[in-house]
C-alpha cells in the first residue's frame, strides 16, 4: 500500500488471475469493442462473430494504443501508422509494407499480445495465458459460478457509478468484507439496526473467495446455487459475493419484496490510488408480491432506482472517505491488525491474496 515496487510486484503476478473485464452487452454485436484493465494493463475485449477475443492494448510496432475511446466498433487498426490486425492479432495489413520492412505484412510475424477470455452470465473475465494449464473461469469460480450467472442478468441496463479514490484498491476491498463498520460509518442505512450478530449469518468460503449470506443455515450456499443452477431461485435474503482479486456482486432488499443487484469492480491504478465502478439494478429474479404489484414494477423500479442510487452514493462515499483516511496512514503500519469475528472475511482474502500473489507465473 505504501511501495510503488510491491505494488508493480503484485499487479505482474495478478496479471495470471482471471479478472472481471465487463459485461457481455457491450459487445454484443460484430466489431464491437471496449477497453479494460487488467493488473493495469491496458486491454479491450472483441467480438468476432460468436467468438469474444481479447487483446493487450498495444501496438506490436511502436506501442501506440490501439483504442483510445471507452469502447466503439470497428476492425483493429493503429491510428498512429494504420497497422491493422486480424481476429487472432495478427498483423494483416501494413501501409507501403515492402518499402519499408522489405517483406510483405503477413511475413513480418508481428502480432498482438493476445488475453484469456470467459464468460459467466453475462461477465467477462480475462487473463494473460501462462505455459502450463491452468483451471478454467468455471473451476476457478467454483460453487459461486451459477450463482453469479443468474445474478448477472439484469432485464434492463444497469445504472453505472463510477469514483476515483486515493487509496489502495485492497483497502477497498477489506471495507466491502468488514461488517463491524456499519454501525459507526452507515449509522443511517445499513448500521440503522445496530450490530450484525455473528452468530445469526452465514460466512461461507469457497476457493478464492467468500460470501456473506443472511442466515445461518450452514447449508445456504449450496441451496442457493442449485436454485440458481435450475432457475427456481427467488430472491429472499441479503447476500455478497467477493471474487478475488477485485469483484463483487451483491443482492440487497430495496423496498418490500423487491430485491435489487450491485456490482462493484475495485480497479487498481497505483499503490496509493484507485478507481471503484458500479452497477446497480433491479434483481433479475420473480417477487413474491400480489400480481398488480409485480405487474406493475416496471413503473415503480423507476422510483425505486432512483433511491437505490441516491443511497448507493451516499454509501460508497463515507466507505471511500474511511479507505483514503487509512491510506494517509498506512506507512505508520508495522503489525497484522486485530480481526473481530465481523472481519473474519478479511482474513480469509489476505490468506487467498498472498496464495495468488505467491504463485507461479507460469
Amino acid at each position: 500500500m505504501t511501495d510503488p515496487q510491491a505494488f508493480a510486484y503484485e499487479q505482474r503476478r495478478l496479471a495470471f488471475v482471471w479478472t472481471f473485464l465487463g459485461f457481455t452487452g457491450d459487445v454484443a454485436n460484430e466489431g464491437d469493442w471496449f477497453r479494460a484493465s487488467l493488473a493495469t494493463r491496458s486491454v479491450f475485449v472483441q467480438r468476432f462473430g460468436a467468438e469474444l477475443r481479447g487483446f493487450e492494448n498495444v501496438c506490436a510496432h511502436r506501442f501506440y494504443p490501439l483504442r483510445t475511446e471507452e469502447k466503439g466498433n470497428g476492425p483493429i487498426v493503429c491510428g498512429f501508422h494504420h497497422w491493422r490486425y486480424d481476429v487472432d492479432g495478427k498483423v494483416i495489413g501494413i501501409p507501403v509494407c515492402q518499402q519499408q520492412f522489405g517483406t510483405v505484412s503477413r511475413a513480418l510475424g508481428a502480432h498482438l499480445n493476445q488475453i484469456e477470455v470467459a464468460t459467466c452470465g453475462t461477465l467477462i473475465f480475462g487473463r494473460f495465458p501462462a505455459s502450463k494449464k491452468r483451471e478454467s473461469l468455471l473451476e476457478y469460480l467454483g460453487i459461486g459460478f451459477p450463482i453469479l450467472e443468474a445474478l448477472s442478468r439484469p432485464e434492463r441496463k444497469p445504472l453505472a457509478l463510477s469514483t476515483r479514490l486515493k487509496a489502495n484498491w485492497k483497502l477497498a476491498f477489506h471495507i466491502s468484507l468488514d461488517d463491524y463498520h456499519p454501525v459507526a460509518i452507515h449509522p443511517r442505512t445499513f448500521g440503522r439496526e445496530g450490530y450484525v450478530n455473528r452468530e445469526n449469518v452465514g460466512y461461507f468460503r469457497f476457493g478464492a473467495h467468500s460470501a456473506f449470506l443472511n442466515t445461518k443455515r450452514a447449508v445456504a450456499l449450496e441451496e442457493m446455487a442449485a436454485a440458481c443452477a435450475d432457475g427456481s431461485f427467488q430472491a429472499n435474503r441479503y447476500s455478497i459475493f467477493q471474487i478475488l482479486p477485485n469483484f463483487l456482486i451483491a443482492m440487497f432488499r430495496s423496498d418490500g419484496n423487491f430485491f435489487h443487484c450491485c456490482i462493484q469492480h475495485f480497479i487498481p491504478v497505483s499503490n496509493d490510488e484507485s478507481i471503484l465502478r458500479s452497477w446497480v439494478y433491479p434483481a433479475p429474479f420473480p417477487v413474491n408480491s400480489p400480481w398488480l404489484v409485480r405487474s406493475t414494477r416496471w413503473l415503480s423500479d423507476i422510483v425505486r432506482n432512483r433511491l437505490v442510487v441516491h443511497y448507493a452514493r451516499q454509501v460508497m462515499r463515507q466507505d471511500n472517505q474511511v479507505c483514503e483516511r487509512l491510506q494517509e496512514v498506512a506507512h505508520q503500519v508495522g503489525r497484522p491488525p486485530y480481526l473481530a469475528a465481523l472481519e473474519e472475511r478479511i482474513g480469509w482474502f489476505e490468506q487467498s491474496y498472498l496464495e495468488l500473489v505467491g504463485g507461479s507465473e507460469e
